[in-house]
């Protein structure tokens, strides 16, 4: 089998899977590097039990953080070595942490496990966490509800909002906490997922939430999507919704505006008042539903 379009990047240091296993031990850090995507993008159909040892040496002894972080990835979409990659939870490096998090999803990991992940100190590790647990099922309405009051990153609060309409037991609860963030989140992602849940809960109240915050609110991408959730909620084709979407001539939606103090259950001090950090780093790679991994072709020095 040749392997030399394993990578988009044409980077693939060797045509079978022998030889890129070999290059993971190259003293050339890009040659890892590639080495270590090129097995990313071949992990679905399965690796050698070799191949795995050597990912698992790499993801947990390679000097290099984005070669540990490939290797993590592998690993994952390999659905193997979950002991290496529960090791990984542990990296010094959050982008590694962030690409264990997604792997453990793959490889086994319970619950209890990734709950653990949402006490790092870095925003998308547990941001990731909350992806994953949501997606298996894993992550309930207190949780959730949690994540969204007292969580300083956007990104967390942002896939807590998605998933918690989905999960909503105590219905008024998560209306009014939906409803609040629609009105006073300031990031603009974040109040998009709000609409989206609300129109998925599809109660009066979410409906009355939609049309005051939603529709109305200064990003035009949160409006179009509330007006979405809207006609979702009302089994309707958004056309054929009488609703303008955009901000109204007068105050009253959106953050930074007296709307806010109109909506009780959602405490912004408390939102952004965590000990916690995590808000500076770009977002980790990782499986569909997570990020893009990071582009190599930037050096170190350039990312943010």
């Amino acid at each position: 089998m040749s392997y030399e379009n394993w990578s988009a990047r044409g980077r693939t240091p060797g045509e079978t899977e022998t030889e890129v296993r070999s290059a993971l031990d190259a003293s050339r850090v890009r040659t890892r590097q590639d080495a270590a995507i090129a097995l990313v993008d071949a992990a679905e159909s399965g690796l050698d039990r070799e191949t795995v040892d050597a990912l698992g040496e790499r993801a947990l002894e390679d000097d290099d953080p984005e070669v540990r972080q490939f290797a993590v990835e592998a690993l994952g979409v390999a659905g193997a070595a979950p002991a290496v990659v529960r090791q990984a939870l542990d990296d010094p490096e959050p982008w590694v942490r962030a690409e264990a998090v997604v792997a453990l999803s793959r490889t086994g990991g319970d619950a209890d496990q990734l709950r653990g992940a949402l006490d790092d100190d870095s925003g998308w590790v547990r941001r990731n966490a909350v992806i994953a647990m949501g997606k298996r099922g894993d992550a309930d309405q207190p949780l959730l509800v949690e994540c969204i009051k007292t969580d300083p990153h956007p990104a967390v609060r942002e896939y807590a909002a998605q998933f918690l309409g989905g999960v909503a037991e105590d219905v008024p609860e998560a209306e009014r906490i939906l409803a609040a963030m629609l009105a006073r989140e300031p990031n603009a992602f974040a109040r998009a997922k709000a609409a989206e849940s609300l129109g998925e809960l599809a109660t009066d109240r979410a409906e009355q939430a939609l049309e005051a915050h939603g529709v109305t609110d200064q990003s035009e991408d949160v409006a179009r999507a509330a007006k979405q959730a809207l006609a979702s909620a009302r089994g309707t084709d958004p056309e054929a919704l009488d609703v303008e979407i955009g901000p109204p001539s007068a105050p009253g939606s959106g953050p930074d505006t007296p709307a806010e103090q109109s909506v009780d259950g959602y405490d912004p001090a408390g939102s952004f008042g965590s000990a916690r950090s995590g808000s500076g780093s770009p977002a980790p790679g990782g499986a569909p539903g997570f990020e893009p991994r990071r582009d190599l072709n930037t050096d170190p020095e350039d990312r943010t």
